[in-house]
């Protein structure tokens, strides 16, 4: 049996979808499974057991008419008996119908009746997700496949013993002492409206700073070096002192190499906090004011994983609106996002991991 998933972006989408890999080696352990993605994500799923195949593209690429109709015909070329369309966008859907894969999975939307075979409405029970309902839309879509659904199955990152000692043969270099707290930090999220203004960010990690003595790591890209440095500014000069700010892994592999040797990370929810969790990592997360956290707060327990969000403490002021709805209002919001509103949720973090 030949498989395609499709994913495509982004980064912790990408490895979100990683469970429906795992559900289908489960319910077909011989299948031969490809995963289409986009590129620079390959470094997530690399050596994961359940994965035979990698289909990389490009942003641009994916977005064109012409590479859709060429890829199409690559794809029905390798004749896949089964695809599952997880991004469930208007490009991905077309490619599904035209790849020529006899069953077709995707989620109910306008277009539903005319890409799948199989339409599953995406509506994951909260019974089930009291955490982290983005696992379950993804599960869901194993299910014209399977009443033996494993639906606490969690997305995990698999790196080498080798890689794990290049990991600390790095931080070693950048004169981290592994016998002491070592934490990441994810300073700035995917774009500006799920970014923690920086001051309170500052103080954030002042605060972290002072209760565990705890050496810092800030996760940014050399293009990103402009924002990280003014963060550094803002803090205190304590802090600074125990922030490595020139060291940034070279890319999405060496970070997590460096990450599985942290004793955990913090900050703007996002593809880092989500390559913690995969990693078994504990995690402390700022939610946007915007964003839904019952999607992506994955194994919340308040012990070795905490989520923090404005309408946590200040529901007043979202009223009968969604947090989506507020979407246009997010810089607003974040200067409600006082950080001593989270310090007692960041010291319950300390006590338990620290």
């Amino acid at each position: 049996m030949k498989i395609l998933l499709l994913q495509y972006q982004m980064l912790g989408d990408v490895l979100t979808s990683t469970i429906i890999a795992d559900q289908l080696k489960i319910t077909y352990p011989d299948a031969h499974l490809d995963y289409l993605i986009i590129a620079h994500a390959d470094a997530l799923v690399k050596h994961h057991p359940a994965i035979d195949g990698l289909i990389k593209v490009s942003k641009s690429d994916f977005e064109k008419m012409s590479f859709i109709l060429s890829l199409s015909r690559k794809l029905k070329h390798k004749k896949y008996d089964l695809l599952i369309d997880a991004y469930g966008k208007n490009n991905s859907a077309l490619l599904s119908l035209l790849s020529g894969a006899k069953q077709r999975i995707g989620y109910k939307k306008w277009f539903s009746s005319l890409a799948y075979t199989d339409a599953v409405k995406n509506n994951p029970d909260p019974s089930i997700y009291k955490t982290g309902l983005a696992l379950g839309s993804r599960m869901l879509l194993t299910t014209p496949l399977t009443k033996e659904v494993k639906w606490h199955l969690k997305p995990k990152i698999y790196l080498t013993n080798l890689e794990k000692e290049e990991g600390k043969k790095w931080l070693h270099k950048q004169g981290v002492d592994l016998e002491q707290p070592l934490t990441m930090v994810s300073v700035l999220g995917s774009s500006k409206n799920k970014t923690l203004p920086y001051s309170y960010m500052a103080k954030v990690l002042d605060k972290f700073v002072a209760t565990t003595e705890s050496q810092l790591l800030f996760n940014y890209i050399p293009s990103q070096r402009k924002e990280a440095q003014a963060i550094f500014s803002a803090c205190s000069t304590t802090t600074q002192q125990h922030i490595f700010i020139n060291a940034f892994a070279p890319s999405i592999r060496d970070f997590l190499k460096i990450l599985s040797h942290c004793t955990g990370i913090i900050g703007n929810e996002g593809g880092a906090i989500n390559m913690g969790k995969a990693l078994d990592i504990p995690t402390f997360t700022v939610f946007s004011p915007w964003v839904n956290k019952t999607s992506w707060n994955v194994n919340e327990d308040g012990k070795k994983h905490i989520s923090v969000h404005l309408q946590d403490y200040q529901p007043e002021l979202y009223g009968d609106l969604s947090p989506k709805q507020m979407k246009a209002q997010a810089m607003e919001l974040y200067e409600e996002f006082s950080p001593k509103l989270m310090f007692g949720d960041l010291d319950q973090f300390v006590q338990e991991n620290y």
